[in-house]
């Protein structure tokens, strides 16, 4: 049965039980998560890191020795949606669990909305992860394909290409939530048409405000500080854990990392305030390092958070501008990667997959605990780590 038939008989029941119904059907259409005990089944050392779940995919990063000829992964829905199969025709078939598809390259699959007007197309990919070299902010997709959502930085390969898949995110996702932000320009993270080295698109961030739902939240959260970074987002842990909600690292490490480097400047606002939005004295500042970290406990990856990015005890090294200051025009830095917590790198760790690699960027320094100056603008480009 062809895709606009079979869709159309499946919207026509849903809409038929809808009518007996007290409350009306669920217009959302998106995969939210992916079946734990799946992840589990797989063997050992198969995924690199955690699923990552943005725009229309879904990436999982796996080790280049994994077999991926022949999987079936299983993911929740929104609620009342329904999950289905998309041939390289078009053609939809239901979901089901025990098929299994070839995944050396992509697969699409789609959601189906409970109400049966909505759907949604994912793209499923298995990508074995490259190390992280440089960052020009040149390209960039918007969340959804829609000009209306935020923007999503998109990372090369090392010969120029696009990566299928990005590493980078942010906290725009959480901010769409405030409903503050009417277009892509009023995201805290934002790649700009021009103004860059050379004229070229760079990258800004800037702290925002989250109007009355920042203040209404538990913890309230009343800034939004323009991040990004190398890792994941996790959307249903933003309102309750945003701390625990950004997900810090790759395993994206095979050589050791020496110096971070790269243009940047920075304005800060003009007025500090604290978690309830109550005036402090105290100046922003910006951030910008990078992280090299052990990323297993018990066999397994767990990832940095907002909690413990600079102070876990699986820190091995670290490259931060400590005093960045306000400089007005481009600005060139070079920050060597200093030792942590008396660890040394091993390359036999590394080419065990055992290390894990996240480069941050933050237009308030104390965004992650919800403090900082509205307007405080940080823009960044070409930056570089160097390894050895």
């Amino acid at each position: 049965m062809k895709k606009s038939s079979l869709f159309c008989l499946l919207a026509a029941a849903m809409l038929f039980t809808s009518c007996i119904r007290e409350e009306a059907a669920n217009v959302e259409c998106d995969i939210t998560g992916v079946d734990a005990s799946w992840i589990e089944s797989m063997p050992a050392g198969f995924f690199l890191g955690e699923p990552n779940i943005q725009k229309n995919s879904v990436t999982f990063l796996v080790n280049e020795s994994s077999d991926v000829t022949a999987l079936a992964p299983r993911f929740s829905v929104s609620d009342g949606a329904t999950l289905w199969l998309t041939n390289d025709k078009g053609e939809h078939t239901p979901f089901d669990p025990n098929l299994t598809r070839d995944f050396t390259e992509p697969k699409l699959y789609s959601v189906l909305s409970q109400n049966g007007y909505f759907s949604k197309d994912y793209l499923v990919s298995f990508y074995v992860p490259q190390p992280f070299e440089k960052c020009d902010f040149e390209e960039y997709a918007f969340d959804r394909d829609d000009q209306k959502n935020y923007h999503i930085i998109l990372q090369k390969n090392a010969d120029g290409t696009l990566m299928e898949n990005t590493i980078w995110t942010s906290g725009n996702g959480g901010y769409k939530l405030t409903g503050m932000a009417k277009s892509a320009e009023e995201y805290p993270t934002v790649i700009m048409s021009s103004g860059g080295i050379g004229n070229s698109r760079c990258l800004r961030l800037m702290t925002c405000d989250a109007g009355n739902f920042g203040m209404k939240t538990i913890p309230k959260m009343p800034i939004a500080a323009g991040n990004a970074f190398i890792g994941t987002f996790n959307l249903n842990q933003a309102m309750l854990a945003p701390r625990k909600a950004t997900r810090f690292g790759l395993q994206i490490v095979k050589k050791e990392p020496v110096m971070m480097k790269g243009w940047y400047k920075y304005t800060a606002g003009v007025q500090m305030t604290d978690k309830n939005k109550q005036p402090i004295d105290e100046k922003d500042m910006a951030d910008i390092y990078a992280v090299l970290f052990e990323a297993n406990v018990n066999g397994k990856f767990v990832p940095l958070d907002g909690d413990n990015i600079l102070n876990s005890n699986r820190i091995v090294a670290l490259a931060r501008i400590d005093d960045p200051g306000e400089p007005q025009e481009w600005t060139w830095f070079e920050e060597p990667f200093k030792p942590m917590n008396g660890k040394t790198f091993d390359p036999e760790k590394a080419k065990n997959n055992e290390y894990a690699f996240t480069l941050v960027m933050s237009s308030s320094r104390k965004g992650a605990h919800f403090e900082g100056a509205i307007g405080s603008t940080l823009f960044v480009d070409d930056i570089t780590i160097e390894w050895k």
